[in-house]
């Protein structure tokens, strides 16, 4: 190196060293490395120390650097230091560079244009981050720093523009992180005339890097603006200036001052057009104008010009509004959460001058990464599916190459869903709106000429050796409801599929050569707000003039009918329940270690208190574990005896109903005959417990309990988001149940599509968060506060501060009490009330636990919450304390209410003023409950291993009129009905059919935006099914083929709307339910010998006619028929026995309905009436009968289905 080099290398260093602090480049007032001569004497004498600073500097380190520049060095930091602080007081010192080179850091290159202002979040102490360059309007003076305040909670630093892609930065880079309606930065005004104030004349840039989260054209979110702040003793019209994002555009507003007294302000607004800027990707926006000058508007993303037009206002050289309101960073009008930005933010800078598009451009610097796909990792048999982010919020294919977020692998070129994404807590989160779907496959392509056929739901292209083949258009279906109502075409192939409305298709002719081939698939998912659904996104080939069948380099064979799609997909969706599942456990590695280090501090609490005695065995009396031997005392004292042991097959039925919520399955009957008699019962226990479908048989309680109640078209009063699929998840999981009440309180993750934060929304409620704390007040602590909704609980130890104190917490800052929140009239000067107010409308309540009696609120072990300043956090750990004993108590008293019929307290979701009947086997179990991690099934398999649980039921005695015995014995479980979602789920595993129910969805093609209009999916189970939300009563509007499971639900106390929570269902018996299940749909289609019917593939086979009707009975009512009942089923079904069979008879081929042809989009249309009537009328009649049996017999053994169905004990729980 040079001596020249060298000084040029140390003059670099030592105007770097200006910048730097200890904690990182956080001020850069002049001389801030020292102003005294003896803090430049210690820098001088430090200067070894310095120099191993300097030589790690990105411009030194990647030069050799000599002994010559070392000595240099001393010479030029001394100097520079001392014209440094010489000049302090006259001009701040920067940088000056002509373009960007990767060598200069970003802060550099910023302050070399001389900013006014400038934030840049790598330095975050006593909640506020330093102005980096403060100038004065006068430009002769350097005024003091400008600190931007946080305003709510505290900010989270995450990670800004880095390198490699963003060269300009280090690695080390942050930015600040924002979320609407919980923070954000305020700076003072200095006062008049300040640096931050701006008037005709005055000259203005504006500019920050922003990663968005989320946003929406036509909503404004504020990245830094002037006033408008809504705060007390400032005019409201006061908009200096400001830069927001909309949508992918960034626009610019300012107010103009009245030319008439009494005139208001006048709103001038630009907005740009072409934006592109993209969710969840860096973008750097800018914006620079001259007040009062016409036409001197520039604006930039990415450092690009943007055009763009006054859209309100227009152009205009009026004197903009001025005053001493403070500038905002991240929201405006009060801190509403509608314009606060979503997402993080870095590098806000402000000028008094308009910078030049040159100066703009060399802010951004973007090294594309190399996205050249290597052929050598695709799998042979399977595909590669790539899931790329940062796509622009625009229809087009044009943008910056896309980031990779990740890769899955699949069999085939099908996308009717795709894999979740999940948190590092394991909770499904939303991709970016939009992304991208890459799939690649290395493949050979029959030889001869073929059609390949591209179906996609939004813009999507086929590639074969990286040419492009075919593509579908960006979804452009209007939402109006008078859209076209579209003609199923079967032009294509003899039995093609016809095209789900939302989709398009395109068919090529291709030659193949029998050789192997690259093929690529890419399509954008989502966009403009529209759900990121797939329709039935697929590729396909035939021959010309047959069916085409699925593209796949595996040897599996999909054909693109009806008869082989639709169990495809059905197959195809339940797979990916197991696929989830693994990405959540991989997903959620550290979380599962910070949960079992929770579990173990619990653990040791409860084990530091006195343990409950397991009583001795009675004589004479059963029992199989310590449950019984608390039960069996109580027994002996009041003389009560115990109802006889269950037959082994009931044992099972009741069993398999309470753990995956269906009678057992003939596999199931199967290998619990086959089992060993003395072990039967309790392998039993182990498998049923293990099955998947466990989470099944939970979900629907606890949507009644957690009020889950999302409305598939246009929200309603207290519609949630559908938290339905995060509550199976938790199941299927077997998450602990501290973590399940833990991940609902801080409802986080998806909010529309599946995640807990879905629990937080409550629509049409003045006070979202007060119905929310109502809901775990009562699930989780037995404490009903609904009265204290409005008022002091008039038969509770309640007051309306109670409930508004957790919903401060829930809400993470104070709690106003609407006017809706209080006694309508209410006079504080009345006595003459039945019930007391004490807090009045408007009234702000703080963040507080006050169930001090439950436990009180104490301080935490270290790292026991992540964020200890976080009211949910606390709040969430307070309830799951060891120290609680209410919150395990209450979850114990559910499940053992839910297996036995009757709580060792009642009400079970109300404990004020109740006792628990046998509280020493309460203390037990819940002891127990919490040494074993929170595990519901371990708590479980206890109450199905004892001797109480395996008895006879018997009829609820405090049910019967006149009962005064109290408390509850537990002699016997209490006889139950089966729960609405087991009738459905038994009837159609009993008889094999699919549900057939058709999406929950109105919605079908996608058109209206996502908040608004959901899509619950085709239901597999019963808890699936919601409200059909067609009040307007337009045909149109019918879910015909789920109407039948919807009313048959309700029949059997099932609600479709819950506004409110419920633990207990209506159980009381009406007209309506044996009607339902005698005359029904549902019903006939259980008895109806269909070619999909169990029952009609078994009358097929080749078996005796006892055998059959023994089978017959067992599979649908767990046990063998009776004597008298194969007596008098054999004299029903004898005659035409054997000759039942129709030999050269065909598959019924079923009639093809004009499905999926109908949606929002375009119900209005006459045709849609029509449509769903016809739908209506194909599901009366039903499904078609089978031709293969002969008609007579056939009628007889439905009858005999008819008669099991219809027993009594066909929906009663043994």
């Amino acid at each position: 190196m040079s001596d020249q080099e060298s000084l040029n290398f140390a003059k670099l260093a030592c105007c770097e060293l200006s910048f730097q602090t200890v904690s990182g480049f956080a001020v850069a007032s002049p001389g801030t490395f020292g102003t005294e001569s003896d803090r430049l004497r210690d820098t001088i004498v430090k200067s070894d120390a310095i120099w191993k600073l300097i030589s790690e500097l990105p411009a030194v380190k990647q030069n050799r650097v000599t002994q010559s520049a070392h000595s240099l060095f001393l010479v030029t930091l001394t100097l520079s230091l001392f014209t440094s602080l010489a000049s302090a007081d006259q001009q701040p010192s920067a940088i000056e560079a002509e373009k960007p080179k990767s060598s200069v850091s970003y802060r550099h290159l910023i302050l070399s244009h001389k900013p006014v202002a400038y934030w840049s979040f790598e330095r975050y102490e006593q909640n506020d981050f330093n102005s980096q360059a403060v100038r004065s309007p006068d430009k002769s003076k350097a005024g003091k720093p400008v600190p931007a305040l946080v305003s709510g909670q505290p900010m989270n630093l995450l990670a800004g523009p880095r390198p490699a892609e963003f060269p300009l930065f280090d690695a080390q880079n942050q930015a600040a992180a924002f979320q609407p309606g919980k923070g954000f930065l305020r700076v003072v005004d200095p006062g008049e005339k300040s640096i931050l104030d701006f008037t005709a004349g005055d000259a203005i840039t504006l500019e920050a890097w922003i990663n968005p989260n989320s946003t929406k054209s036509g909503q404004f979110y504020y990245i830094i603006g002037k006033g408008r702040t809504n705060r007390k003793g400032v005019a409201r019209d006061n908009q200096n200036y400001s830069l927001r994002l909309t949508g992918s555009e960034i626009s610019f507003l300012f107010c103009t001052q009245p030319e008439k007294k009494g005139e208001k302000p006048t709103y001038h607004r630009w907005t740009s057009s072409g934006g592109g800027i993209s969710t969840h990707n860096w973008h750097h926006v800018a914006v620079t104008y001259s007040f009062g000058k016409k036409k001197s508007l520039n604006a930039y993303v990415d450092g690009q010009p943007v055009s763009g037009k006054w859209d309100v206002g227009g152009d205009t050289s009026r004197t903009p509004v001025v005053d001493n309101d403070e500038v905002w960073i991240g929201s405006s009008m009060g801190g509403s959460a509608n314009s606060s930005f979503n997402g993080q933010l870095d590098e806000v800078a402000v000028y008094r001058k308009a910078l030049s598009a040159k100066q703009v451009a060399s802010h951004f610097e973007y090294a594309a990464f190399d996205s050249q796909i290597d052929w050598t990792t695709i799998p042979e048999d399977r595909l590669r599916v790539d899931i790329l982010e940062g796509i622009p919020n625009k229809k087009s294919w044009k943008f910056r190459p896309p980031r990779l977020a990740e890769t899955f692998t699949q069999p085939h070129f099908a996308f009717i869903e795709i894999p979740n994404r999940y948190s590092e807590r394991g909770v499904k989160v939303d991709r970016p709106d939009p992304f991208m779907v890459r799939a690649m496959s290395r493949m050979t392509l029959p030889k001869g000429k073929k059609r390949i056929l591209l179906r996609a739901r939004n813009a999507a292209r086929l590639y074969i050796d990286d040419k492009l083949v075919a593509k579908t258009d960006f979804h452009r279906i209007t939402n109006s409801g008078h859209d076209i109502v579209y003609d199923v075409d079967l032009s294509l192939a003899p039995n093609i599929r016809p095209l789900h409305r939302g989709d398009t298709e395109q068919v090529v002719d291709y030659t193949g050569d029998g050789k192997p081939h690259r093929i690529r698939f890419e399509m954008i998912v989502g966009g403009s707000r529209h759900r990121p659904d797939f329709g039935e996104t697929a590729v396909f080939i035939g021959n010309p003039g047959e069916d085409f069948q699925l593209l796949t380099p595996s040897d599996q064979v999909v054909m693109l009918t009806d008869a082989d799609w639709l169990p495809f997909e059905r197959e195809y969706r339940y797979s990916l329940i197991a696929v989830n599942a693994a990405r959540r456990r991989e997903a959620s590695a550290k979380e599962d270690q910070y949960w079992e280090s929770r579990h173990q501090l619990a653990k040791a609490e409860i084990l530091k208190q006195p343990q409950v005695n397991v009583p001795s065995a009675v004589k004479g009396l059963r029992a199989n574990n310590a449950i019984d031997h608390f039960i069996n005392q109580r027994l002996a004292k009041e003389q009560i005896a115990q109802t006889p042991l269950l037959g082994d097959l009931a044992f099972l039925r009741r069993l398999s109903l309470d753990t995956t919520g269906t009678v057992p399955s003939p596999g199931q009957i199967n290998a619990y005959l086959a089992d060993d008699p003395e072990t039967r019962r309790a392998k039993a226990i182990q498998r049923l417990i293990n099955d998947p479908a466990w989470a099944d048989s939970w979900v629907g309680y606890w949507q009644d309990v957690l009020a889950e109640n999302p409305n598939i078209l246009n929200p309603t009063l207290n519609n949630t988001g559908p938290f339905r699929w995060w509550i199976h998840e938790s199941f299927y999981d077997n998450k602990p149940f501290d973590r399940f009440l833990t991940e609902l309180v801080l409802m986080e993750g998806s909010k529309y599509f599946g995640g807990p934060a879905g629990f937080e929304m409550a629509s049409q409620n003045d006070a979202p968060m007060a119905a929310k704390a109502h809901i775990i007040g009562q699930a989780f602590l037995g404490l009903n506060m609904q009265c204290a909704r409005c008022h002091d609980a008039p038969f509770h130890d309640f007051k309306q501060r109670d409930l508004f104190s957790l919903a401060a917490m829930l809400k993470r800052s104070s709690q106003g009490v609407p006017k809706t929140s209080s006694i309508p009239g209410f006079d504080p000067k009345s006595n003459s009330m039945l019930v007391s107010v004490t807090l009045l409308p408007g009234e702000k309540v703080t963040p507080q636990w006050t169930f001090e009696e439950l436990v009180k609120p104490g301080k935490f072990p270290e790292n026991y919450l992540r964020s200890p300043q976080d009211t949910r956090q606390q709040l969430a750990a307070t309830i799951t304390s060891p120290q609680n004993e209410r919150f395990v108590n209450v979850i114990v008293n559910r499940v053992w209410k839910r297996y036995l019929g009757h709580g060792l307290v009642e009400p079970v979701d109300d404990w004020d003023g109740q006792e628990p009947s046998h509280p020493e086997l309460l203390k037990y179990l819940s002891q127990q409950f919490v040494i074993h991690g929170y595990d519901l099934k371990y708590l479980s398999q206890l109450i199905f291993e004892s001797d109480l649980y395996q008895r006879e039921a018997a009829i609820d005695s405090s049910k019967v009129e006149g009962f005064t015995e109290t408390p509850y014995h537990f002699s016997s479980p209490v006889l139950r009905r089966m729960e609405a979602e087991q009738i459905v789920d038994s009837l159609f595993l009993i008889c094999g059919k699919p549900l057939d129910a058709g999406p929950m969805c109105i919605d079908i093609d996608g058109a209206r935006d996502y908040h608004v209009s959901l899509d619950l999916g085709t239901p597999r189970r019963a808890w699936q099914f919601t409200s059909p939300s067609n009040e307007r009563d337009r045909p149109s509007l019918a879910l015909p083929f789920g109407q039948p499971f919807i009313t048959l639900l309700k029949t059997f106390g099932w609600r479709d709307t819950r506004q409110s929570p419920q633990t207990v269902r209506e159980s009381t018996s009406t007209p309506l339910q044996p009607a339902l299940l005698a005359n029904g749909i549902l019903g006939q289609r259980f008895t109806r010998l269909s070619d999909d019917s169990d029952f009609t593939e078994l009358a097929l086979q080749d078996v005796t006619l006892e055998a059959l009707i023994k089978t017959t009975v067992m599979k649908t009512l767990t046990r063998e028929p009776t004597t008298e009942e194969l007596n008098m089923f054999t004299e029903l079904l004898q005659p035409g026995f054997a000759e039942r069979v129709n030999p050269q008879a065909e598959l019924v081929s079923r009639e093809r309905l004009p499905r999926n042809l109908v949606s929002w989009s375009n119900h209005v249309n006459s045709r849609a009436n029509e449509i769903k009537v016809e739908l209506e009328g194909a599901v009366k009649k039903g499904d078609p009968p089978t031709k293969r049996l002969n008609n007579d017999w056939r009628n007889r053994y439905e009858d005999l289905l008819w008669s099991l169905l219809n027993s009594p004990e066909f929906i009663f729980v043994p």
